[in-house]
């Protein structure tokens, strides 16, 4: 008897030795898991990338590095399928510690005293194995259950649900609730129905039943039967339950549109997350593809191969819309390449910028007048795209017939330089050599891309404040600048808001307020329109990937058309900019040409046109004092005469303002045939040497015999005759306007003689 009692204390001394064991074991596994555990999804690393639109709905899906439909859901776990999930899986879930002791007791009963095993895994010990993919022996089920207990130290419920949920099969290559909802049923997991929920319940547990032309009835009989179990644990009635049963079972995977791929492609390469939120409106994204493409296969008849456009909200910068190309999956015509950053010349998309800038400097105002004839600016002879001109012409009209002498002229007297700084940091270009460009600065000579054209237009759409475009969200916003006045930046909108061009469709102006500015590249390379209104700033370009020219690109009717085909599928855009009448007052002006007279330029003006001298315009409270008209002169009038200080009369005469037309406007309109007589003073010069002018340095080809060909071009308004010299010697006589010559390299004096004793000189040398 001693001896059975003693043989019992030490079977009892031993398995509670072995359990000490065990539990040290255990707590060893315990330990050494909790801290290899980050502090984030177990999984991270193992999702697809994801490029969600502003409202979370799918844009664009990549499979991961084990080509695998992975997506992590990017909203909380839906109700139906948290319910669905528990029932079937683990219902004690919510009250357990990762281990339920009932399941796993029941679980090793069956497995001894039944054929068929169960298994007594919760959803915790399921993540620990979806997480290290042990081999199936006791000891690692052991190992599983410590596992389970530390991960729930190191998680709340909803994070080990989810995390399941996230990570489970589903078929093939499709791991997780989202990725399944997605192919299974091409909507959002955040739509699933009480029959769908209940499908992806039960395919984790064996997803190898997804087989649809194999098992489709044993897969629907599981679902059924979960169905109805829901049902009887009054999730919900009857009604729902019948109409839950006739659900089909999905017929396969559903294709999933990717959108905007180019900018998705960007983000995945500059993100680390597997769901990255973008700025981009899917609704506005699908519609405008959709018209994009269309209107490709218009153009493709006229050789133009490619298309692109941007969408920002003008008010927060955010990008609503993103299209690369026409298509990114047309690989014959280089559709992968993303025009969006592709740097190309703007044409004539930065008048608008000029003009607003050169207001609030007190150059010009709208209503100014500007000189449009032939002008040379050193080498550079500037072309209207009409190869006409219109002598003299507001500023506004300048702008609305996108002329490019007057804006080249203006450019000279606001600044190349100052204008290229100012333009740098509107746009956000990189810093380089604003004399790179010169004059031409203007004309589109400085490559940009769409993104850099969309941040211009989109800060004088939010009143002169530039500042950086979004594309993911959240984002922290960085301080805007003004470069432009409000009331500048107004009359800029208004101005290019009344735009008729020649030629142009009727945009529905009555339904859409839209301020915008068409662009042609130098030789055809490049159709631009870009414009804004209170909600939307619009890119459009369209052209050549390859950069091949076309005679069939116009910027108002190749882009144009489809800005305002896009422009019509956006919502609510039937706002107008609102008039900062706090920023703009009315000034008197000139009203001939459009600038100031001050009063005491009034007080000279004859008095039959004192009365009707001035009209009042609009202008900048915070822009510098407009500048006081350059078409008037101050002379003096004796018995209706004008006497010079050489007048035996001078002392009786009395100054008076008398409008003086410059004399390249004078010639251009005596080529008009218009009399030109009456706008001469007595002081006017009416001969002068236009090309070369003074100390230019000409470069230019040789011809055979090693000189080179000059167009001597001059201005002669009262037609006489005239002595050309070169270098001082005589080289011709005649009343013509221009004359051609052969020069050698060097050092030239070109002076010319008029028959009634104008002379005009100029230096210049030839270089080749």
């Amino acid at each position: 008897m001693k001896k059975i009692g003693a043989t019992f204390k030490q079977g009892l001394l031993l398995c509670l030795l072995c359990l000490v064991l065990f539990c040290l074991y255990g707590l060893g596994v315990y330990v050494q898991f909790l801290h290899t555990l980050p502090k984030a999804d177990l999984f991270e690393s193992a999702y697809s990338k994801s490029v969600l639109d502003r409202q979370g709905r799918i844009l664009s899906v990549f499979l991961n590095q084990a080509e695998q439909w992975h997506l992590k859901s990017p909203t909380p776990i839906p109700n139906k399928l948290k319910i669905a999930v528990l029932t079937y899986e683990d219902k004690r879930f919510n009250k357990h510690f990762g281990v339920d002791i009932l399941a796993l007791l029941r679980s090793v009963k069956n497995n001894f005293t039944q054929t068929k095993r169960t298994g007594g895994s919760t959803i915790s010990m399921q993540v620990v194995k979806l997480y290290l993919k042990p081999k199936r022996t006791y000891s690692n089920k052991i190992n599983e259950i410590f596992q389970a207990l530390a991960l729930e130290t190191a998680y709340n419920k909803d994070e080990i649900l989810a995390m399941y949920l996230n990570n489970a099969p589903y078929g093939g290559n499709v791991i997780g609730y989202h990725s399944a909802s997605l192919l299974y049923f091409g909507k959002n997991s955040t739509q699933l129905t009480w029959a769908e929920s209940a499908l992806l319940a039960i395919l984790p547990n064996a997803p190898g039943l997804l087989n649809l032309n194999k098992n489709p009835q044993i897969l629907k009989n599981k679902r059924d039967l979960l169905l109805h179990k829901l049902h009887t644990l009054g999730y919900f009635d009857e009604t729902i339950l019948e109409l839950s049963l006739k659900e089909p079972i999905p017929q396969g995977k559903k294709p999933i549109q990717n959108l905007a791929p180019h900018l998705s492609l960007k983000l995945i390469q500059q993100s680390t997350q597997g769901n990255i939120t973008s700025t981009i409106d899917k609704q506005i994204q699908a519609k405008l593809e959709s018209k994009i493409k269309a209107y490709h296969k218009k153009l493709l008849s006229l050789g133009i191969l490619n298309l692109s456009a941007l969408v920002v909200d003008t008010k927060s910068g955010e990008i609503l819309s993103y299209i690369g190309s026409q298509d990114f999956l047309d690989i014959e015509n280089f559709g992968q390449i993303d025009g969006v950053v592709a740097l190309r010349s703007p044409g004539s998309l930065l008048k608008p910028f000029l003009y607003a800038l050169s207001i609030d400097s007190g150059l010009i105002a709208p209503q100014s007048l500007l000189v449009d004839v032939p002008m040379f600016f050193s080498n550079f002879k500037p072309q209207n795209a009409n190869k006409t001109f219109q002598g003299l012409i507001t500023a506004e009209s300048a702008l609305q017939k996108s002329l490019n002498v007057p804006f080249v002229r203006l450019l000279q007297n606001y600044g190349y330089e100052k204008f290229f700084f100012s333009l740098q940091d509107m746009a956000g270009l990189k810093p380089s050599n604003a004399s790179r460009y010169g004059l031409s600065l203007i004309l589109g000579s400085k490559e940009m891309s769409m993104l850099q054209i969309a941040r211009l237009y989109r800060g004088l759409g939010n009143y002169g404040s530039f500042g950086d475009l979004y594309a993911t969200l959240p984002y922290e916003k960085k301080q805007e600048k003004s470069y432009i006045t409000q009331g500048s930046a107004y009359l800029t909108l208004h101005s290019l808001k009344e735009l008729k061009r020649e030629g142009e469709l009727d945009y529905h102006k009555e339904k859409m307020a839209f301020s915008w500015k068409s662009g042609t590249s130098y030789g055809r390379k490049d159709a631009w329109a870009a414009g804004c209104s209170p909600q939307y700033t619009i890119v459009v370009w369209a052209g050549n990937f390859t950069g091949k020219p076309n005679p069939n690109i116009f910027g108002v009717k190749t882009a144009g058309t489809l800005l305002f085909e896009l422009l019509e599928e956006l919502p609510h855009n039937n706002v107008n900019f609102t008039l900062p009448t706090s920023k703009l007052t009315y000034i008197e002006a000139d009203k001939f040409s459009g600038y100031r007279l001050t009063e005491d330029m009034k007080a000279l003006l004859p008095d039959n046109a004192t009365k009707d001298a001035t009209q009042s315009i609009l202008f900048p409270l915070d822009s510098r004092i407009l500048r006081t008209s350059p078409f008037y002169k101050k002379v003096f009038m004796y018995d209706g005469k004008e006497l010079d200080s050489q007048d035996e009369n001078f002392i009786y005469a009395t100054p008076q303002l008398t409008l003086n037309l410059p004399l390249n406007v004078l010639t251009y309109y005596k080529l008009q045939n218009v009399n030109v007589e009456k706008h001469l003073t007595k002081q006017e010069k009416t001969l002068k040497i236009i090309y070369p002018t003074q100390n230019l340095k000409i470069i230019q080809p040789k011809d055979f015999s090693g000189q080179q060909e000059l167009i001597i071009r001059i201005a002669n308004l009262k037609n006489q005759n005239i002595s050309w010299y070169l270098d001082k010697n005589l080289i011709h006589s005649s009343n013509s306007a221009t004359l051609k010559i052969f020069l050698p390299k060097g050092t030239h004096y070109l002076s010319i003689v008029g028959k009634d004793g104008d002379i005009d000189s100029v230096r210049f040398s030839v270089e080749n």
